[in-house]
Parts: C-alpha cells; sequence; structure tokens
C-alpha cells in the first residue's frame, strides 16, 4: 500500500497535467445552453470546484475527527491535507465564481446572494483557521479547528437562500448531454484534487 502510494507521488505532476488536458478538452466540447450560451462551460467548472470542495471538507471531517481523538500520526497528517486542499480548491472557485458571474450577471462580487457571501466568508474564515492552526503548531489544536471549519461549513452550506442563482441549473436540466459532461468535468475535478491531496501528503510527511 505505501509502496503503490509512493509510486502515485512520485508522478502525481504528470498525472495532474494529463487531467488538466481531459478538463480542457470536457470545457471546449461541451453544450451550450439556450440562455446563457457558451458562458455555461463557466458554470460548469463553477459547479464542479464548488462540489469537490464541499466533498473533501465532508471526507476531512471524520478523518480529522480520528485524529482528535486517537492522534495517531497518519491520521493528523491526513486530516490536514484533506482540509489544506478543500480550501485550496475553495480559493480557487472563489476567484472564479468572480469570473462567471461576472460573464452572467455583469458584476465581479453579487454581495446580494447569500451564495457569495457565505462563499468569500468561509474563503475569509478558513485562511484565518488554517494560518491560526499553523502558528500554534499543535496537532490537537489543529484537528479540533479543522472539524470546526469542516463542520460549519457543511452544516450552514445546504440552508443558503438565494436571490438570483438557480439552486440546481445543471442538475434539474431537460439535457442529457449537459448532464453528463458538467458530471465528467466534475469527476475530472475531483480527480485532479485527489492527486493533489496525494502529493501534499508526501511534502508534508512520510507515509505510514
Amino acid at each position: 500500500m505505501t509502496t503503490a502510494l509512493n509510486g502515485v507521488r512520485r508522478w502525481a505532476w504528470l498525472f495532474l497535467a494529463a487531467l488538466g488536458v481531459i478538463l480542457f478538452l470536457l470545457l471546449w466540447l461541451s453544450p451550450s445552453e439556450r440562455t446563457l450560451g457558451q458562458i455555461v462551460k463557466l458554470v460548469y467548472l463553477h459547479g464542479a470546484l464548488v462540489r469537490t470542495a464541499m466533498l473533501l471538507f465532508a471526507i476531512s471531517l471524520p478523518v480529522n475527527l480520528v485524529a482528535l481523538l486517537g492522534g495517531r500520526s497518519s491520521w493528523l497528517a491526513w486530516g490536514k491535507v484533506l482540509i489544506w486542499t478543500a480550501l485550496a480548491i475553495w480559493l480557487i472557485h472563489t476567484l472564479f465564481s468572480m469570473i462567471t458571474t461576472y460573464a452572467a450577471w455583469g458584476v465581479f462580487i453579487a454581495w446580494f446572494e447569500p451564495r457569495t457571501r457565505f462563499t468569500f466568508t468561509v474563503a475569509v474564515a478558513g485562511l484565518a483557521i488554517v494560518a491560526i492552526a499553523y502558528l500554534v503548531d499543535d496537532d490537537r489544536f489543529s484537528a479540533l479547528a479543522f472539524v470546526v471549519l469542516a463542520g460549519l461549513t457543511l452544516v450552514l452550506a445546504p440552508r443558503l437562500g438565494a436571490v438570483q442563482h438557480p439552486l440546481n441549473a445543471i442538475g434539474s436540466s431537460p439535457s442529457n448531454a449537459i448532464r453528463a459532461y458538467y458530471t465528467a468535468i466534475w469527476v475530472v475535478t475531483l480527480l485532479m484534487s485527489g492527486f493533489f491531496a496525494i502529493w501534499l501528503r508526501g511534502r508534508l510527511a512520510p507515509a505510514h
């Protein structure tokens, strides 16, 4: 298991580059939409990024809970890696959402949208929590801080309302092609985040 993981780490950047090419091709070939036209391709990636980040937060929660209660170094390391990766994807999503919002609505930051305020709040709070955990440099404190960050994000996200933002535009689309391409884009984005997490795990600590 450890040997295989080390092999994946050595080739992680090659895997990431290959997946990046696949992601570009999927976005290029993906269908346009009657209302948004080609702008919908930005929406595909926007949605894939936020779903990937949320899934990583969800996976990180039990890992950090085990790390908090058990204190084993391997769980602590993976808990940190998962939170750092989730936050990195969330920050990319935050920046990319500005491009998508401007293309679709003509403004970079739609402050009137609860989802927009939540996006920036998690980005700022996440950076603050990770920075504090890094400065405190205590494994149990870090695990607790990461549990709080992931838990609050997961609890609050489903409770957000919407003013102009569609709740599930892709999932409710009658087009099978749109749903299929979006799913493929999300899977590739998730795989890229996974390889990044594996590479980051190798940078932070040796495998156990």
